[in-house]
């Protein structure tokens, strides 16, 4: 039996979602490593729209991409938390939801 590798990306904005998209893209077939993205919402905003709801030319809603329309293809798990700290010598997250 082998060790599973888990990689975790800290936030889903555009770097994070960009890294994840990255690490799946080269280790996604790797049934040994898990890639998970942690980020407090459940989507992205596309913060270089927000002029366009603030004029009221879209919805707010608009300007929202889920995680699951970004990853639904791929190997990456999105769970919806807060971080709180990490410890890094336990390699251990300390989230709202889990710790």
């Amino acid at each position: 039996m082998t060790d599973t590798t888990r990689i975790v990306v800290l936030g889903g904005g555009y770097g994070g979602v960009q890294a994840a998209k990255l690490l799946n893209a080269k280790l996604g077939k790797r049934r040994d490593i898990e890639i998970t993205l942690i980020d407090k919402n459940p989507f992205q905003t596309l913060m270089t729209e927000l002029h366009e709801v603030a004029c009221g030319r879209v919805e707010p809603e608009s300007v929202l991409i889920t995680y699951r329309k970004i990853f639904g293809v791929t190997r990456v798990a999105v769970v919806a938390d807060r971080i709180r700290t990490i410890d890094f010598p336990a390699r251990k997250l300390i989230s709202d939801a889990a710790s």
